[in-house]
């Protein structure tokens, strides 16, 4: 008499296959790199422009400090222009993938990435 098969082996049997990338086999792999650096360019504009405001709020409460407006403005700059090279990801993500983007994070990450750039031309409108 044999020994009956564990059922956890036959299970394994059973499994479809994986494709190489481990994503979803629908997005081609140059699709899902452009993906990738766009959420990372989302994340640094984030991160910017939260630093650029704890910058502005530093320099407003403490006016004697000479380099907390440098800081603020560089910071600023640095949020801009992580913020039009995130947008120009987001452009070509909508393009190239399949699957498009949650609307709600699409919608997120173009606020988050416009946001310096509005801020730069509302000061140098009232400039």
């Amino acid at each position: 008499m044999s020994k009956p098969r564990s059922t956890r082996q036959s299970q394994k049997r059973n499994l479809p296959r994986r494709t190489t990338g481990g994503g979803d086999p629908r997005e081609e792999r140059s699709a899902v790199a452009i993906t990738v650096a766009w959420t990372a360019s989302v994340t640094s504009v984030l991160l910017a422009d939260l630093v650029t405001i704890v910058a502005h709020f530093h320099a407003r409460s403490h006016p004697e400090s000479k380099t907390a407006p440098p800081f603020e403005a560089i910071m600023l700059l640095t949020a801009c222009a992580m913020g039009l090279a995130s947008v120009t990801l987001l452009a070509v993500v909508w393009r190239v993938r399949r699957l498009k983007p949650p609307m709600g994070f699409t919608v997120f990450a173009a606020l988050v990435a416009v946001a310096p750039v509005i801020v730069v031309a509302v000061r140098l409108a009232i400039r």
